[in-house]
């Protein structure tokens, strides 16, 4: 079964249309794996790596696309604007932007964990900057720093040290 007729319709629908335009104004072919690539990422509800689509696409489609396939078509797609890449410390990371909403993106330095975050008051600041020498098209904020999990490690990793010297005196 193609992946096309699981997805989120309306979400489909405009970010088909969406690509057959850029598609035609630059002259590029209209595959049948660009189109179920792009079905595949309007199934993803978060951000994502290439190995998670290459992982979905292996399980939900009848389509077996190579991973250079993948990171040329999701190419395609982030100069359509159907997609943000997200590069980071470690690899590139993916999202789907069809809806162009602003996005807040949390980034652990210590494991590398990239999160979305949801506040409507950053949202509403992010949509409303506006300025003559800029047009904003996606609107991403990152914020750095260590995830919970990361955070207490650190946190118990720095109280053993403080344990360590204590008892040595």
């Amino acid at each position: 079964m193609c992946l096309r007729m699981d997805t989120n319709g309306s979400l489909y629908v405009q970010a088909k249309t969406q690509l057959t335009e850029y598609l035609e104004k630059r002259h590029m072919r209209k595959t049948p794996e660009r189109f179920e690539v792009l079905g595949a990422v309007c199934q993803m509800d978060d951000i994502f790596s290439i190995e998670q689509l290459s992982e979905k696409m292996r399980k939900d489609s009848s389509f077996q696309v190579s991973r250079v396939t993948l990171f040329n078509t999701l190419e395609t797609f982030v100069d359509a604007q159907l997609v943000i890449k997200h590069t980071l410390q470690r690899a590139s990371l993916y999202e789907k932007s069809i809806d162009k909403r602003p996005r807040v993106c949390m980034v652990c330095h210590q494991c590398g964990l990239v999160k979305r975050l949801e506040k409507v008051e950053v949202t509403r600041f992010l949509n409303e900057i506006k300025t003559r020498q800029f047009f904003v098209r996606q609107p991403v904020l990152y914020l750095h720093g260590l995830c919970r999990k990361c955070e207490m490690a650190r946190r118990k990793e720095i109280k053993m040290r403080e344990k360590k010297l204590t008892t040595k005196k």
